[in-house]
């Protein structure tokens, strides 16, 4: 039962970020992202180093960590060891940067395309799962944790946390796009909340299914649960079919972070931030010299790094940075009574206060682990 508490807490916490981050662009209607409200709220130095933490931490190593799951699932039909893994990965973030510097109309179709596809697959997945009747109510028993005592548990629970946030930031990551959005930060808003509610109901619905057909211990040992669950249940073609749809996915997931972060990346320099020549667009209005310079750190990255090393570090950082930005803003909405049109004042605090305290404590969990 406690995976459900961690998806369901991941997603309250998110869907909060994304409404305090509503409230931010109430409060300033001329900023265009994330980083216009540091400046805005922060001395420029602060600002200066989020923008590195998220182009060259965040962003990146975000993306590398998905490229990997995509890799895994690959190895599904064709068995790859470590070296393999990281190949596939190159190769992915290679194929995504040349279709988006190429056409962006292609990368825009080929994002909304693999959305719908990600929904349906999830879908099918727990159907595939749960019709076959096969699973056992008793997998949901809570008795390995029985003698745990609070701070264990806790422990446990904010680990557990960081693979549900990195599955829910797209509420951090989708603020970047909102000067290309129609209506700005209200469609952008509601996106987030509209979104995320979808998200959070389709992945508890997963987290049942796996539950029921795999007891714990199967599920801790398996690098591909859906694979997993699937050849226990059903076997033939289900398998194959799944992991097709869950690779679309995941190189859906992998292009919206290229195109967030080539985006993020054209405007800090445009803001003098980062070297001039990242802010060149070409005639299709292409950040492309972004898009090549991300590929080549990214591709460093893979090579270097292990999926679950780039996984913390990214969601430490994101919640540093969403952390210090909370708090900053409540000092600033509190200090300068601040009157946002379609906010109240209490929940806002109130909601501002959640933010911090989780964002606090997830930190914590970190050096209290290592």
């Amino acid at each position: 039962m406690m995976l459900f508490a961690v998806w369901i807490v991941s997603a309250i916490v998110s869907i909060i970020g994304g409404l305090v981050v509503m409230g931010m662009g109430t409060a300033f209607p001329q900023a265009r992202d994330l980083l216009d409200y540091y400046n805005m709220i922060f001395p420029k130095w602060v600002g200066y180093f989020f923008n590195i933490g998220s182009n060259w931490v965040i962003n990146p190593f975000g993306t590398v960590v998905v490229g990997f799951v995509f890799a895994e699932y690959m190895g599904y039909f064709f068995p790859l060891d470590a070296i393999g893994i990281k190949m596939v990965t190159i190769c992915l973030l290679l194929m995504l940067t040349i279709i988006n510097t190429f056409n962006m109309e292609i990368a825009d179709r080929f994002q909304i395309l693999f959305t719908g596809t990600k929904v349906v697959s999830i879908i099918l997945l727990v159907l595939f799962l749960l019709i076959p009747g096969k699973g056992n109510i008793e997998h949901f028993s809570m008795s390995e944790i029985s003698n745990w005592n609070t701070i264990k548990i806790l422990g446990a629970f904010f680990a557990a946390s960081t693979g549900a946030l990195n599955a829910f930031d797209g509420w951090y990551l989708v603020s970047h796009l909102t000067p290309e959005v129609k209506g700005g930060v209200k469609t952008v808003g509601k996106a987030i909340v509209a979104g995320l509610l979808i998200c959070m109901a389709l992945y508890l619905l997963t987290t049942f299914a796996y539950q029921f057909v795999l007891t714990p211990n199967e599920i801790a040992n398996s690098k591909m649960v859906a694979v997993t669950a699937l050849e226990k249940v059903m076997g033939g073609w289900a398998p194959a079919l799944v992991t097709i749809l869950i690779l679309i996915s995941t190189s859906s997931s992998v292009n919206a972070f290229l195109i967030s972060s080539s985006r993020l990346m054209q405007s800090t320099a445009e803001q003098k931030m980062l070297p001039a020549f990242l802010s060149a667009k070409n005639k299709k209005q292409i950040p492309v010299a972004a898009f090549w310079i991300i590929f080549c750190f990214q591709t460093i990255l893979v090579i270097t790094g292990t999926y679950e090393l780039l996984l913390d570090f990214t969601l430490f950082v994101v919640w540093l940075f969403v952390t210090i930005l909370t708090g900053g803003f409540l000092h600033h909405f509190i200090r300068q009574r601040l009157v946002l049109p379609g906010f109240k004042r209490t929940p806002m605090i109130a909601a501002c206060i959640i933010l911090l305290t989780f964002g606090v404590l997830y930190l914590l969990n970190f050096f209290i682990t290592f």
